[in-house]
C-alpha cells in the first residue's frame, strides 16, 4: 500500500476510534451521510490503488488532505488549512447547499460570527468570488454577501439541485468538503484534493444548472 494512502487510513481509522470511545457522536455519528461520505472517498481510493510495480507516482491521485474531527480546535485547523491554501488566489468558487443558512454551534453563536468565519478565509488578491448554495436565509445572506462585494465582484447563485461541498481557486484546483461550513466543530469529516478534470467538469456543471446569479429579493 501506498505510504500517503496507509497514513490517511490510520487518520481516518484513530479519528473513528476516538470519536466512539468518548461516548458523545451516538448511533447518527455512524450513520450520517458525512461519515458515509469520508469512507467512500477512502474506499474509492483503496479500489483504485494499483500494484506496486504498476504505480506512476503522482498520477490520477485523490488524496485526502485532511480529517476534520467533531471539536472546535479540528474545526479552526480544517478552517486554517482553506484559508491557507486560498492565499493568493484570484478568483474563488465556493459550493455549499446550507451555505446561507444559520444554526448556532459553539464555534458559531450567532450569525455576525458565522459570516466573520467565512468572509476570512477570502484573501483580498480574490476579486471574483462566486457563492453556489440551496436558497437562503434572509439574515444570512447581507451579512456575508455585503462585506463580500466591497472591492470586487461577489456574486450568489441559488439550486435546490445542489448536494456537495466544495471549493475551488484559480478554476484550476478543487477541495471537496465533507460537510457545510456550518458543520465545522460539529461534524467529523474529511477535506480533499479534487483532480484536475474534475475541477473543470464541476465549473461546467455549475453553470450548466445555476446559469444566471440570483437578483436581489429573489430565492
Amino acid at each position: 500500500m501506498d505510504e500517503i494512502l496507509r497514513r490517511d487510513c490510520i487518520s481516518l481509522f484513530e479519528a473513528c476510534l476516538a470519536q466512539i470511545e468518548s461516548g458523545k457522536p451516538g448511533p447518527s455519528m455512524l450513520t450520517s451521510r458525512d461519515f458515509a461520505g469520508a469512507l467512500s472517498n477512502l474506499l474509492e481510493r483503496l479500489r483504485k490503488e494499483p500494484a506496486e510495480e504498476d504505480a506512476t507516482e503522482g498520477e490520477g491521485r485523490f488524496v485526502l488532505e485532511l480529517i476534520v474531527k467533531a471539536n472546535l480546535n479540528s474545526a479552526k485547523d480544517g478552517l486554517s488549512h482553506l484559508k491557507n491554501w486560498l492565499r493568493g488566489s484570484e478568483e474563488i468558487v465556493v459550493c455549499d447547499p446550507y451555505l446561507m443558512h444559520f444554526s448556532a454551534t459553539d464555534l458559531y453563536p450567532d450569525v455576525t460570527s458565522y459570516a466573520q468565519v467565512l468572509l476570512s478565509l477570502f484573501p483580498a488578491s480574490a476579486k471574483r468570488i462566486d457563492l453556489y448554495s440551496n436558497g437562503y436565509m434572509s439574515q444570512v445572506k447581507p451579512a456575508i454577501m455585503r462585506p463580500l462585494k466591497d472591492g470586487r465582484q461577489a456574486r450568489h447563485f441559488s439550486s435546490h439541485g445542489l448536494h456537495d461541498r466544495f471549493v475551488i481557486k484559480n478554476r484550476t484546483e478543487g477541495k471537496f468538503i465533507g460537510t457545510s461550513f456550518g458543520g465545522f466543530g460539529r461534524k467529523f469529516f474529511a477535506i480533499s484534493d479534487l483532480p484536475r478534470q474534475d475541477v473543470s467538469a464541476l465549473l461546467s456543471e455549475l453553470h450548466a444548472l445555476c446559469p444566471k446569479p440570483i437578483k436581489h429579493g429573489r430565492r
